[in-house]
């Protein structure tokens, strides 16, 4: 799969007809190392400290005229009040703009923790945007299964979206959520 880099973005986001799938979700819930895991390569930057992402990043899939989009992550991070709110604003900012060219959204979810508050807002804001979303439970490979399905079974409670259960360890997942994406 060839796919580069095209640039970390906090407005004047790339304006051109290519369709955006979109990957949102608590900082540290593994959204660039999903990134990493789909395209087979490092080009997301991943790290174990929460809140490294602090810019939407743009990476062009080239063989299928299709951006991956990175967002901020939501939730702890060891940041500002004041950056944390202006993370908001871009996100918002970047919805607005590029709302036409979305396709998908994939929300992860941390199969660990299971759905919080803050996701179950997420879900229901693309709800209210009529955006396609699918949700990554990630993380399988450290879950047991009980977690997994508490996991589950709460978000069946506040969405009817597909569930694709995702491990960027094992690979678990990839092929599930390459359809969605690619399709």
């Amino acid at each position: 799969m060839r796919v580069r880099f095209v640039g970390s973005f906090f407005e004047n986001f790339p304006e051109d007809e290519l369709r955006h799938v979109v990957f949102v979700g608590r900082s540290n819930v593994g959204k660039s190392s999903l990134i990493n895991m789909l395209v087979g390569q490092d080009i997301a930057r991943v790290s174990k400290e929460p809140g490294r992402t602090r810019a939407i990043n743009f990476f062009l899939l080239e063989e299928y005229d299709l951006y991956l989009v990175d967002l901020p992550g939501y939730g702890y991070a060891k940041v500002s009040k004041r950056l944390r709110d202006e993370w908001k604003r871009v996100i918002e900012n970047y919805f607005h703009t590029c709302w036409k060219n979305i396709k998908l959204v994939v929300l992860l979810v941390d199969s660990l923790v299971g759905p919080t508050e803050l996701d179950i807002e997420s879900i229901q804001w693309l709800q209210s945007l009529r955006l396609p979303y699918v949700i990554a439970l990630t993380k399988c490979d450290r879950a047991s299964q009980k977690e997994i399905s508490s996991s589950l079974k709460r978000l069946r409670e506040v969405s009817d979206a597909e569930v694709v259960l995702a491990s960027s360890k094992e690979g678990k997942g990839k092929r599930e959520l390459l359809k969605y994406v690619l399709g």
